[in-house]
């Protein structure tokens, strides 16, 4: 029996140029998805001005608003992706995000705004587990971690257009307009990817022909089984701390230049456009296709070898961080922020990887929306607001840069516990012979 909303599935999986277009749509309607995510952070100090809002509540809307209610969404959206038809979730997900994200447009204040973030924090979280399950079913390990460094590009590229685009129309027509702006797209795309997007076979890839373990089992059971995959779970948590500072620094990053050295917005969005959204998007392909070819070389895929490459991405992204919020002149500021940006989002092509090929084809939704949902409440929402409650609580213009300090932290932490999980994937691979 189909779930609902299920069609029949290719009984074979695609080769040739169809997964490229299909990884293309899919990568677009993610680049609508860090777009509507990332906006809240270009227009922070207009709305702040506008609401006579303090730096904690700013650190709610860009953070909390939005994570907790992706967090309360993400387990239904990874049961459902791995069971329902994965191309009408992610089209009805993209429309309700976009439309979520223009109706924040006409916000009254404080609570309006924060009911439009809840809604869009809730329709996203939707988006990453059901894309990275279509793509793993579109392309096999060798070629996984390009993939999903390719598919990451748009979170790079979403930031880019978000600070790049938004900070010429919020300097024109105001903050309202960028959220209208923002929200365009996603509905434009979703029929296009409703209409053009096949749904293929789980597993297909994997040399899966009937059934796993876990494919009938309750919530519990599955979630105990993804515990029990060595070097999952340390993997899911370095996720949950690299978020909290490379998106805590990201939101607040605008408010940085603009308070600490006095740029004009317009200028402040280029900046964060060209560090976070072309060179992350760069770093994030690079990443993917470095550790790929590296796996051809060496026999195939090694999920420890992969998840130790990912570990010291974390760990060059928080100093280079940190050492952004220590250094005053500004050109050194940039250099160090440049490559922070481009180190940013370069661990998620290798480290993803790992989660779904360790989860298999039937719990990797599960898989993904359980880092989504740590990512988002812990990482995301108590990491944005840390933020903000640091800065409230050192004052001045060097509060914000404080908090960006300490939240770096986190992700280098992560980059400590991904180097857990490399050697507990190893000592799984190696037999006993006690």
């Amino acid at each position: 029996m189909r779930a609902p909303g299920d069609v029949r599935p290719d009984a074979r999986p695609d080769t040739g140029r169809y997964p490229w277009y299909v990884l293309g749509i899919l990568t677009l309607a993610q680049t609508c998805h860090g777009i509507d995510r990332a906006v809240i952070g270009l227009v922070l100090a207009p709305v702040g001005r506008e609401f006579a809002l303090s730096d904690g509540q700013l650190g709610i809307l860009a953070g909390f608003a939005y994570g907790i209610f992706f967090a309360l969404a993400a387990l239904p959206f990874g049961i459902a992706v791995d069971s329902w038809n994965r191309r009408n979730l992610m089209a009805a997900a993209l429309t309700l995000w976009s439309g979520a994200t223009a109706l924040c447009g006409l916000a009254t204040g404080f609570w309006t705004l924060v009911i439009g973030r809840a809604a869009v924090g809730t329709a996203e979280a939707g988006g990453s587990p059901t894309g990275m399950s279509l793509l793993s079913d579109y392309f096999g390990e060798d070629r996984r971690a390009t993939a999903i460094g390719i598919w990451y590009l748009s979170s790079g590229i979403g930031l880019a257009i978000a600070f790049l685009v938004g900070g010429a129309i919020v300097q024109s027509a105001g903050w309202r307009w960028a959220f209208v702006a923002a929200g365009v797209p996603g509905l434009l795309l979703a029929p296009i990817l409703l209409l053009t997007v096949r749904e293929p076979r789980r597993g297909g890839l994997d040399g899966v022909a009937k059934p796993q373990q876990g494919e009938r089992a309750g919530l519990t059971q599955r979630i105990a089984l993804l515990a029990a995959r060595p070097g999952l779970l340390y993997c899911i948590g370095a996720i949950v701390l690299i978020a909290a500072g490379i998106y805590g620094m990201s939101t607040w990053l605008t408010t940085f230049l603009i308070r600490v050295h006095a740029m004009p917005i317009g200028r402040a969005g280029m900046i964060i456009a060209i560090a976070y959204g072309g060179l992350g998007s760069l770093g994030g392909f690079l990443a993917g296709w470095v550790i790929d070819a590296i796996n051809r070389r060496r026999g195939g895929f090694d999920p420890a070898r992969t998840a130790l490459f990912g570990a010291i991405i974390p760990l060059l992204t928080a100093i280079t961080g940190i050492g952004t919020m220590l250094v005053h002149d500004l050109q050194p500021m940039l250099v160090l922020l440049m490559a922070c940006g481009f180190l940013s989002a370069s661990y998620n092509g290798p480290i993803y990887a790992v989660i779904v090929t360790i989860a298999g084809p039937r719990l990797r939704g599960l898989a993904v929306s359980m880092v989504q949902l740590g990512a988002n409440l812990i990482g995301v929402g108590a990491g944005t607001y840390l933020i903000g409650a640091v800065s409230d609580y050192v004052g001045g213009n060097e509060g914000i840069a404080w908090g960006i300090g300490i939240a770096m932290l986190f992700t280098f932490a992560g980059g400590l516990m991904l180097l857990m999980a490399s050697r507990a994937i190893r000592r799984a691979q190696v037999p006993d012979v006690a």
